[in-house]
């Protein structure tokens, strides 16, 4: 350990590869995917879409032949793989029904689909258990999987304000902090992507990076933060007094936007991402009635390239987002 020559220091090199597509296209455009070897931080406002981005997420990956890790401390594991298998599936292999309260809801339409979708996504993921929601049980968790399986690329955590301390109340903030240290420790040794859901704190205005709740190290230690938010009412009004946006902006036209809060490596900073909400199968559409076929029912239409081991769909040449 100490000082050594500057030319003895390894040259850096930018290699696509060593970033995850997102599937969300103008997004990739603008921080490339998210890479390996580093912390990303998903927040954003109560039923924002968080949940949403993470499970498109990890379809995405899957379909690019990543291997991963999930655990959600957010709902029980039987809710999740049903909204996984929604997404993975998409509307036109989902069948619908009225509760008595006249809401809708989406599941598989045919034994055979589901069981297609849901071998296709065991293949690459496995998901905590959650016997335990106390920090040392994940850490330990994720560690023993990440040595046994030195192929996993990706690690998906909801959320940080669920994960049990074994400190006092007024110690939580620094054990906090050395989970999130921890796990971007995780991804440099291990050069894969660990995506962290964190919530912000209530506030009156619209949330910014400042307000994600808890320790300050966890935006410090992030490489990417992506916030989420919902076109409501409350979001156009907190919009106006945030960044002037009147009615009929732009950005309204879309039902959620992903915000670039904070972008270590390329600088997008700032950049504003409009996507579309499908609410039978929960994904997040670059446009309305865009289909997406995952790897468990490839379109022959879809094309193709390979970089290196793995397989990644071409994406289009959109026009950047007018807002």
């Amino acid at each position: 350990m100490g000082f050594i020559g500057f030319s003895g220091i390894a040259d850096a090199r930018f290699d696509e590869r060593d970033y995850l597509k997102t599937g969300i296209d103008r997004l990739d455009k603008a921080i490339v995917g998210l890479g390996l070897g580093h912390l990303v931080i998903v927040t954003g406002p109560r039923a924002g879409g968080k949940t949403t981005l993470i499970g498109q997420l990890t379809n995405n990956f899957i379909d690019r032949g990543y291997s991963g890790l999930l655990a959600s401390f957010e709902m029980a594991n039987p809710r999740l793989k049903n909204w996984l298998l929604l997404q993975a599936l998409g509307p036109e292999n989902l069948r619908g029904f009225t509760t008595s309260n006249g809401k809708e809801l989406f599941y598989p339409k045919t034994t055979e689909l589901k069981q297609a979708a849901e071998t296709w996504i065991d293949r690459k993921l496995k998901v905590y258990d959650n016997v335990s929601f106390k920090r040392n049980d994940i850490s330990k968790a994720i560690g023993e999987e990440i040595e046994a399986n030195p192929n996993l690329k990706f690690v998906v955590l909801d959320n940080l304000m669920k994960i049990e301390f074994d400190g006092r109340a007024d110690s939580k903030w620094e054990e906090q902090s050395q989970i999130v240290k921890g796990l971007q420790k995780y991804a440099q040794e291990h050069h894969i992507c660990v995506i962290l859901v964190a919530h912000p704190n209530k506030v009156k205005t619209l949330p910014r990076i400042e307000d994600v709740g808890g320790s300050g190290d966890i935006i410090n230690t992030a490489d990417t933060v992506l916030m989420v938010h919902r076109i409501t009412n409350d979001f156009k009004k907190r919009a106006w007094e945030m960044f002037r946006w009147s009615e009929g902006n732009p950005a309204f036209e879309y039902s959620n936007i992903i915000e670039v809060a904070k972008d270590r490596e390329f600088g997008a900073d700032d950049t504003m991402v409009g996507v579309y909400f499908d609410p039978r199968s929960k994904r997040f559409l670059n446009y309305p009635g865009e289909e997406i076929r995952y790897g468990w029912e490839v379109s022959p239409t879809q094309e193709k390239i390979a970089i290196g081991e793995v397989t990644l769909t071409e994406l289009r040449d959109d026009e950047e987002a007018p807002f």
